[in-house]
């Protein structure tokens, strides 16, 4: 299976998506205080934890999607109110309504239990790794990759395993809180969990201190000089600068580090997609071919164009793998200027 800023000044007529549309960069205005000690996503997590591990470890993998499916028929949900552009968009990908807004959230309970499979017993996934002559090419030029993870449901682990089972030493990027929870508790004893077996297969992490974040760019930029690879997942939760993007009708917010990164450490821009094909239940992780970064003028137009370009190449994958992608909830409404 093979799928496939500019200032505010400046417009785009990149992929069709017709002239006179402008886009945005903005910076990042982070909310001062303290982080709680314990938050009601650990209490929530706690309890579905046993349910997980006796998932992992008793039901078949083949089964694992369906148990998902009911536990979240359990609980309430439906789309909030959207602006008409993002209900449009939601249309245009087969998301039609609330039973597809459970599908998604089930596949985040997957990945759960991918994770203590991991823990508990070890996990062995059918994995096809597609594109891997973009990582040789990278790493035969001397500079590693920057590779953009996009945020679909199952990439945070098969993506690991993908590139450690073909001999690539792979660094990722991530946030203090990342894992389950961001309260202390969860960073103390809930995240570790994800770590722990995240870790079994990257070469290592690179933790972002936000009161030096030159310190991780730093220490990534120094992992690239030595030709590795350093991993970032596509989002806005964390980087100082973010940009809108378009997918569909719809605005989507990146953080802007991983183009940044590649820019300066003068490395490839790989993006990479991780979906499932349920119906022969094998994971895909997809390297594609590098973004250009050098086309542009300036720095906010390569900002703002490697973040469009990344937002174009995701939607054949939206198209197959509608359900696994964790952003439809951030989609907001995309008025040009």
């Amino acid at each position: 299976m093979r799928i496939g800023g500019c200032s505010p000044a400046i417009a785009s007529t990149a992929r069709g998506w017709g002239p006179g549309l402008e886009f945005s960069i903005r910076k990042r205005k982070r909310a001062s205080g303290t982080r709680k000690i314990f938050a009601p996503e650990d209490f929530k997590f706690l309890l579905q934890l046993p349910a997980f591990a006796i998932v992992s470890c008793l039901v078949p993998e083949r089964g694992w999607q369906a148990v998902c499916r009911s536990m979240e028929r359990l609980g309430s949900a439906s789309f909030a109110a959207q602006d008409s552009g993002v209900l449009q968009t939601l249309r245009s990908f087969g998301l039609a309504g609330d039973d597809d807004l459970r599908r998604v959230r089930a596949t985040r309970h997957e990945h759960h239990i991918q994770i203590m499979r991991e823990r508990l017993g070890g996990w062995n996934p059918a994995i096809a790794l597609q594109g891997i002559e973009h990582l040789e090419a990278a790493q035969n030029a001397g500079h590693g990759a920057v590779l953009w993870i996009a945020h679909f449901s199952f990439n945070a682990l098969a993506a690991k395993i993908a590139f450690a089972r073909a001999g690539f030493e792979v660094f990722h990027v991530s946030r203090p809180e990342h894992g389950f929870t961001k309260s202390r508790f969860g960073i103390r004893f809930l995240n570790p969990i994800r770590i722990g077996a995240e870790l079994r297969y990257a070469a290592g992490r690179v933790v972002i201190d936000r009161a030096d974040p030159a310190a991780s760019m730093n220490e990534a930029r120094r992992l690239l000089r030595a030709n590795k690879f350093v991993s970032i997942t596509a989002g806005a939760w964390e980087g100082e600068v973010l940009v809108t993007a378009r997918i569909g009708e719809s605005g989507i917010e990146v953080a802007s580090g991983a183009p940044r990164l590649a820019k300066i450490a003068g490395a490839p821009l790989l993006p990479v997609f991780v979906g499932r094909d349920d119906s022969a239940g094998q994971l895909h992780v997809v390297v594609e071919r590098p973004i250009d970064l050098a086309r542009h003028r300036d720095k906010a137009e390569m900002i703002q164009g490697a973040a469009q370009e990344f937002a174009d190449r995701h939607l054949p994958y939206l198209q197959s793998w509608p359900h696994q992608w964790r952003d439809w909830e951030k989609l907001t409404a995309f008025t040009p200027r």
